[in-house]
């Protein structure tokens, strides 16, 4: 029966010579990205240039064209990739394939690089664990023993005991359903009650999932728990008070929630808030904060100071409290919020949320899908914080290569209800092969290391392109940066892709930037490099030699024809409703605001036909669609009754739906009581435009008061400081940014009360209701 498998041996071997040269070139840095110069063509869709000049991959993609879902436009092939550099299937006139340099970690699942000889070796001595699929439920295998044996060495302080799922979703689902029977089986109620869960969070898309996952756009109106949500207090270096802002109120939502169990009349008094708070405040400041041992075990030392604490602090809490309380079955965190755009908390915050959650005797659990196993530079990303005590839960997955979950001895119990935390494959054969091959690899100062490099690069293209990216942040190899406005993100991945870099978006306006742990300088400076010249890019700087006096040519002014009077304009509110009517008026006066590329010598000819419809000042109809679905949503025009045209328009909605720089530093993020203006525009034929735009101003701000804003924030040009009506020159100035978006324009960001204190209301403008085919 041998010559059966001759060929297969053969191809075998030829795959491990393939490995060895592959990793010899990578290694001593001769590998470089190579893809199509056409790609490059900013006149022409990518996909359409995947169709004449990568044509293996094109047809590839049109075979599987009935799938519902793809992403990057080409086929990639695995045989011919190493380290980050990913390989497709098309090959160039030497015969070798193109590559892609990959700073997406193939979605934060791979530790390592592509065919690592380890790995490579590790499959060819386990064939007969992946020629045959276990159901482990049911069969348990030597492997899946081994690895539930090296999860021991792992293990997260507090929660040794393990279970081992299929994806990340499923670990997050048992997840929820131990905390659940948590209180099922242990409240008096027998009520499973809800899950806390924070703003931001993307916890995987199952319907349990989904109940504790609240971003935009992430639940698609599917029907699931409705569970509360809490704000998640992001650490702002630059604004310390802020921050500790911030991290009050989030811990306040949270003590709300803990003292009246979401029932009605149950008392939440901030007094009694502060006292607990200035307790814990109190506690940390004495305590000290290394090296504190695992509460649950009963340990010795600090470990016994804190369950101290924690029992004289539940002893003062009313019996009705501490039955509420019980309703609460979870907190659910991320230590960091991958998929939300990698935003990070202070380990102050951590250390106050698991001692309220202690105090309270609820569950504290971590997801840490994306972050586990030395991502940050710890093995686990919580204990970037210095826990007071362990959690009681904890989720991993993708470098998992399945699905993991974490629990104390305590929740373990709730395991062994019969079929409730079943799964009939309880992983998959090959993923344990990959990962019982890298455990011994991890070397958390190499994680370090290779972070430090990449997030070095990082900072030093922000300070070379402030206007346009900032905000570079992370930890271990987990970073990213903010495009400076959002509808301009994409753009950017765009052109990475074109001269072959895959970046990875996140939030609404950031880009993530994750090396594999053991990424070569020599790649680490490529993606780099090629990331600077896709910034270059996206304003066709090189084009115009890059010289400053380009760089700070502002957008048109164009001479004024027409005074309005403003006895003959009218307002007209613009509502999600009729939004389709009139946003062609309103793509009208920004087009004309803000110039096209061909209008506008600030923008090179030879910008790609995606990008040379607009100037970087204008926003895109679907930007502004966006901004019109959302809940609260406040739009307002200008029409000029003569000749029924809109001559200015203003759009935005609740802050928290926003993410355009400076939001997350304004002072009432999270308070649900401020109006973002996300986008504003006045016909530049108007004479009188000054007067115009107060008018608009005026109307936006007694909408805005009507539903329920009390505050308005916005990125504006700095020069309505001055020239804007009374109310308005009273903003206060969060931050001012020179030469926004290379225009030369200055712009700052701007938070005003709407309502002074013993002000009147504004007057109400004229308004008339906008017809569908306006």
């Amino acid at each position: 029966m041998t010559h059966t498998l001759d060929s297969a041996i053969s191809a075998v071997g030829a795959l491990l010579e393939r490995v060895d040269r592959l990793n010899e070139q990578y290694r001593s840095g001769q590998l470089r990205v190579n893809v199509p110069a056409a790609l490059g063509d900013r006149e022409r869709p990518v996909d359409v240039l995947v169709e004449h000049h990568l044509p293996d991959s094109y047809a590839a993609l049109q075979a599987a064209s009935r799938g519902l879902f793809f992403s990057l436009p080409v086929a990639f092939n695995p045989a011919e990739s190493v380290g980050p550099y990913l390989a497709v299937v098309d090959r160039y006139a030497a015969g070798q394939p193109y590559r892609f340099l990959d700073m997406g970690a193939l979605i934060a699942t791979q530790a390592f690089g592509e065919n690592d000889p380890a790995i490579v070796r590790a499959v060819i001595e386990s064939l007969p664990f992946v020629t045959t699929r276990y159901a482990h439920s049911e069969y348990q295998t030597v492997l899946s023993l081994r690895l539930k044996a090296a999860l021991n060495r792992i293990a997260p302080a507090g929660t040794p005991r393990h279970f081992i799922v299929n994806t990340g979703a499923e670990a997050v689902e048992n997840a929820i359903k131990s905390v659940l029977m948590n209180r099922v089986m242990t409240s008096p109620e027998g009520d499973g009650g809800f899950i806390v869960s924070f703003d931001g969070a993307f916890h995987g898309r199952t319907l349990g999932a989904l109940a504790v996952t609240h971003r935009k756009r992430a639940r698609l109106g599917f029907p699931t728990f409705d569970w509360p949500h809490i704000s998640f207090p992001v650490e702002e270096a630059r604004a310390p008070k802020e921050t500790i802002r911030r991290e009050e109120r989030s811990l306040k939502q949270l003590w709300d929630l803990l003292v009246s169990g979401r029932l009605p009349r149950a008392e939440k008094s901030k007094d009694t808030f502060k006292r607990e708070l200035d307790a814990i405040d109190e506690f940390l400041t004495q305590t000290d904060g290394s090296s504190r041992p695992d509460v649950s075990a009963g340990s010795s030392g600090s470990g016994s100071e804190v369950l101290a604490f924690i029992q004289a602090q539940r002893a003062n809490l009313a019996p009705d409290v501490v039955r509420r309380a019980k309703r609460v079955a979870a907190v659910l965190v991320e230590p960091v919020q991958g998929e939300g755009g990698v935003r990070m908390v202070s380990a102050r915050f951590m250390r106050k949320l698991r001692l309220l959650t202690k105090i309270y005797d609820v569950p504290l659990v971590f997801d840490e899908v994306q972050t586990g196993w030395g991502m940050t530079g710890r093995l686990w990303a919580h204990e970037m914080f210095d826990l007071p005590c362990a959690p009681d839960v904890v989720t991993w997955a993708k470098k998992a290569q399945n699905g993991v979950l974490f629990v104390s001895e305590e929740l373990a119990t709730f395991f062994q209800e019969e079929k409730k935390f079943n799964t009939t494959w309880e992983g998959d054969s090959v993923g344990m092969v990959r990962l019982m091959a890298l455990l011994d690899m991890l070397d958390l100062e190499q994680v370090r290391r290779t972070g430090e490099r990449a997030r070095a690069g990082l900072e030093a293209l922000a300070r070379e392109h402030h206007e346009i990216c900032r905000n570079v942040r992370g930890a271990g190899v987990m970073l990213a940066f903010d495009v400076i406005r959002a509808d301009w993100c994409e753009a950017l991945l765009d052109r990475a892709f074109r001269r072959g870099l895959i970046l990875l978006p996140a939030g609404e306006r950031t880009v993530r930037f994750y090396p594999r742990y053991d990424t070569e300088p020599s790649a680490i400076d490529e993606a780099l490099s090629i990331l600077g010249l896709a910034i270059d890019d996206l304003f066709a700087r090189r084009e115009q030699g890059d010289n400053s006096e380009a760089a700070g040519t502002a957008v048109k002014t164009r001479v004024g024809t027409l005074a309005i009077p403003l006895d003959t304009v009218e307002s007209v509110d613009v509502t999600a409703a009729n939004f389709e009517g009139a946003k062609r008026q309103i793509l009208a006066v920004e087009q004309e605001r803000y110039g096209t590329a061909a209008q506008d010598t600030a923008i090179a000819p030879g910008m790609d036909s995606a990008l040379r419809q607009r100037s970087p000042l204008q926003f895109a109809i679907e930007t502004l669609e966006a901004t019109m679905g959302n809940p609260r949503a406040v739009g307002v025009a200008v029409r000029d009754r003569v000749s029924g045209r809109f001559v200015a328009y203003a759009v935005g909605s609740a802050i928290e739906n926003h993410d355009e720089e400076g939001v997350t530093s304004d002072p009432h993020f999270g308070d649900n009581n401020t109006l973002y203006l996300q986008a504003t525009a006045t016909l530049p034929t108007v004479q009188n435009a000054v007067e115009i735009e107060n008018f608009l101003l005026d109307a936006l701000r007694e909408r805005a008061l009507a539903a329920g804003f009390e505050f308005l924030s916005t990125l504006i040009e700095e020069r309505l400081l001055e020239s804007g009506p009374p109310w308005f020159r009273d903003a206060a100035v969060i931050e001012r940014i020179d030469n926004y978006l290379g225009t030369g324009i200055r712009f700052a960001y701007l938070h005003v009360a709407l309502k002074p204190a013993g002000s009147a209301p504004p007057p109400a403008p004229v308004t008339a209701e906008t017809p569908n085919g306006a």
